[in-house]
């Protein structure tokens, strides 16, 4: 009997253990075991929903308080990084707390804002806590940003619009 059960309790650990999601109580990240991952790095992925080649986004990673980016580019990213907690800024948007273990997969979560302006219409987009500018341009754009409120400035006028998980907001 106790042998059956010690089988029985190894083939459901197996199964967890197998299972995409293994932890998602992190409110900026899902971390997923990932058994490509060999040794002792972890992976920080960044994927947007839609047309990811024309989403403008820049993604700066450092090392939890560190103000030296240790990795970054434009786009969509996958980096390999020692075990750790690391601070990810997307388009000047900081997300703190960004765990990632060895074996596994942490993907930020993240959506997109497609404003749609004018050629000649400046967009600012503004941090919804501090009202910093964090990136802007003319015309339309769709800019990647970590979930969360953002403030859409146009005109001197602006709208908080909150960025949700793999979705394309439009503005």
């Amino acid at each position: 009997m106790a042998k059956r059960l010690w089988i029985a309790l190894t083939v459901s650990l197996s199964l967890l253990s197998s299972a995409s999601i293994v932890q998602t109580g992190e409110p900026c990240c899902n971390v997923i075991a990932n058994a490509a991952l060999k040794g002792r790095l972890g992976r920080l992925a960044i994927a947007y929903p839609g047309n990811a080649t024309n989403i403008e986004a820049r993604t700066d990673v450092y090392k939890a308080g560190n103000i030296k980016s240790i990795a970054g580019g434009y786009g969509n990213q996958a980096i390999e990084l020692l075990p750790g907690n690391y601070d990810v800024v997307i388009n000047g948007k900081k997300v703190t707390g960004v765990t990632v273990k060895s074996g596994h997969e942490t993907q930020v979560k993240v959506g997109v804002l497609h404003v749609n302006a004018g050629k000649d219409t400046r967009v600012d987009i503004l941090d919804a806590a501090t009202s910093q500018s964090m990136t802007g341009g003319y015309g339309e754009k769709a800019f990647g940003f970590p979930v969360g409120p953002v403030n859409v400035k146009i005109a001197g006028q602006s709208e908080t619009v909150t960025i949700e998980e793999g979705k394309v907001r439009e503005f």
